[in-house]
């Protein structure tokens, strides 16, 4: 099969994947547009008849031949164009918008066409194609800084620990509801330059430190807007109040014990409300420790024996023998007197649940009853919610969390553990029932007892939930500093945002496209310009198309080439080579003039799905 036949059935799933019409292509009559439009073409030729694939011409103070070039290769492939002339709309914007800088000017045209396309791809239930190649997409950076992790449901993760398929958690854009996502691919790159960072202080509930391009989300008369970190309003602005996690797991109303591999005459225990187990477990989760022990004891066995003086045999006792049970116990550290203690008995009595007690603990014999709770771990250190909990909805998550905070809670809404997974899935509890997570690491301390004993505490956790997931952002309150290192951002389609967590502290934010990578999809993605070239001339595409220049045509006489400093065959070249991990036949000041141009580029992307040869 043919690159350009693997592109095309690649583009037509994702219009089956959408359940869209067609395809909306801008054309500029250069070679990249015109490649995705004969790709376009190829995708829809299994259609029912009709149009489509439309092409948009844009023009904007642009030159006839670029209209030209647009014209000759919509009648070569036998598509629907239409004109959509932004030179007025370009005009009458650059008349109320203070004169800003070159690059502010070049970026303008692109964020009018992307805004055009979704005009028209959405009227017709259409998908706006991209153009970009890869070559491009290597001088752009991402949002977030290296210290950025993901939530996912394996805890947290950082950019180089994310990998395509984890799951994370984002807010659906038109409800506000906290849901699943997948992450389709995570980007990564080196970048110097200048970022903008919020809060980050002991008592601040936010830390982030993003692009300037970078966009937030936040809550606007009651909808969900994206926000670009430089243009947030001074004045506070609200995040999103999340509605809270409506669960994959349908809910049951019982939890039933197993009872298999056990006999007829084992301790038994009857179903028990959900909500009710739910609590225990969370009370176990915090004070619990479950025991499996096996004992010997002497068991007196009768049969006969050999008589060496008579050569007969005797009937009578034989010796005794040792014989091995397991025992299973289930211990809950809840000292008299305290109000989880009694909701505990009065929850074990309702249930007809045998239980012993000393002043300081309660006690369940039983292997069904060690099997329920151990699946939380047995140690305090191994502590976790079972992944299935975790899955009910947020009403059932509640009664969990009211266990959990009964246990090692305190009233003021934190939880203490010395278990780092665990501390993780209470934040992801948190985010799933709408509310403000903060995660603080306490070191490992040493404290005197009167009588000079030395007492040493453990790496432990303390987690703070509270409020209704919503925070304040100041625009005026953002700070401008340097940075060098990795800058990353994942790819999460359809929703583009998730739940981040920097220091601690966590907020859902941003991954969205726009601008000229505000797109569906981009069939070019993963080619080099070069190879771009090679496909046009494989699809028929004109020769005036594939042998023009390239240029964006920010200005009369501008070619990408001579903006970039660099030919395409040399960058592309230099890219693969980067790829490759072997740069050893790379000229070294082409290298380090490409490693610049990847590390400065000021064009965000926000990928969308891209092809990968």
């Amino acid at each position: 099969m043919s690159l350009a036949d693997r592109i095309s059935m690649w583009m037509a799933e994702r219009l089956q994947d959408a359940g869209a019409r067609g395809f909306v292509v801008g054309l500029s009559g250069g070679v990249d547009s015109a490649v995705v439009a004969a790709l376009a073409q190829r995708a829809v030729r299994q259609m029912e008849p009709g149009p489509h694939v439309l092409g948009v011409l844009m023009p904007c103070h642009s030159l006839p031949e670029d209209q030209e070039l647009a014209e000759l290769l919509a009648r070569t492939l036998g598509i629907v164009t239409i004109t959509v002339d932004l030179t007025s709309a370009y005009d009458a914007l650059l008349v109320t918008v203070p004169l800003g800088s070159e690059l502010a000017l070049s970026n303008l045209k692109p964020r009018l066409r992307m805004t055009t396309l979704y005009y028209l791809a959405n009227d017709r239930g259409y998908l706006v194609a991209g153009t970009g190649n890869k070559s491009e997409l290597m001088v752009g950076y991402f949002c977030y800084d290296e210290r950025t992790r993901a939530l996912t449901t394996e805890g947290l993760k950082t950019c180089k620990e994310l990998r395509p398929g984890d799951i994370v958690f984002s807010l659906e854009l038109e409800t506000g509801q906290v849901i699943e996502s997948s992450v389709a691919d995570v980007h990564i790159f080196d970048y110097e330059g200048e970022m903008l960072t919020y809060g980050g202080g002991q008592y601040s509930r936010v830390d982030l430190m993003v692009t300037p391009n970078h966009r937030l989300l936040i809550e606007r008369g009651g909808r969900l807007e994206f926000c670009r970190a430089d243009e947030m309003p001074r004045r506070p602005t609200p995040t999103p109040s999340p509605k809270t996690w409506a669960g994959t797991r349908p809910p049951s109303s019982v939890f039933k014990f197993d009872h298999s591999g056990i006999g007829e005459n084992a301790r038994r225990f009857a179903p028990m409300a959900m909500e009710e187990f739910l609590y225990m477990l969370g009370l176990y989760i915090g004070d619990g420790h479950a025991q499996s022990s096996s004992i010997a004891q002497p068991v007196k066995g009768s049969g006969r024996r050999h008589d060496p003086h008579t050569g007969r045999f005797i009937h009578g006792d034989a010796p005794p023998t040792l014989k091995e049970y397991t025992g299973h116990r289930t211990w809950f550290a809840l000292p008299k007197g305290t109000e989880p203690r009694s909701k505990l008995v009065h929850l074990l009595e309702k249930n007809s649940i045998e239980y012993g007690m000393t002043e300081a603990q309660i006690w369940i014999y039983g292997r069904p009853f060690y099997l329920a709770m151990a699946e939380c771990g047995t140690s305090a250190h191994e502590k976790r919610i079972p992944s299935w909990v975790l899955d009910y909805p947020a009403e059932y998550l509640m009664q969990l969390l009211e266990g959990l905070m009964d246990s090692d809670g305190d009233k003021r809404g934190h939880y203490y553990t010395v278990s780092q997974g665990l501390a993780e899935q209470i934040a992801e509890l948190g985010c799933k029932i709408g509310k403000n997570v903060t995660l603080r690491a306490r070191p490992p301390r040493t404290a005197m007892r009167a009588d000079g004993v030395p007492i040493r505490s453990s790496l432990s956790y303390e987690i703070s939930i509270y409020g209704n997931g919503r925070r304040w952002l100041r625009g005026a309150e953002f700070k401008r500093v340097p940075y060098h290192g990795s800058v990353w951002c994942p790819d999460v389609p359809g929703v583009h945002n998730l739940m981040v967590e920097r220091n601690g502290r966590f907020l859902f934010c941003g991954n969205t496209k726009y601008g000229d990578g505000g797109v569906d999809l981009l069939p070019l993605g993963g080619l080099l310009k070069t190879q771009v070239w090679a496909l046009a001339r494989e699809l028929g595409v004109p020769d005036a198309i594939v042998d023009r220049a390239p240029t964006a045509g920010l200005r009369p006489g501008q070619t990408d080439e001579g903006d970039l400093g660099i030919t395409y065959a040399e960058l592309d070249r230099t890219l693969a080579a980067i790829d490759r991990g072997d740069t050893s036949a790379i000229d070294p000041a082409t290298l380090a003039q490409v490693q610049a141009m990847i590390a400065r580029s000021a064009h965000k992307r926000a990928m969308p799905p891209i092809f990968e040869p």
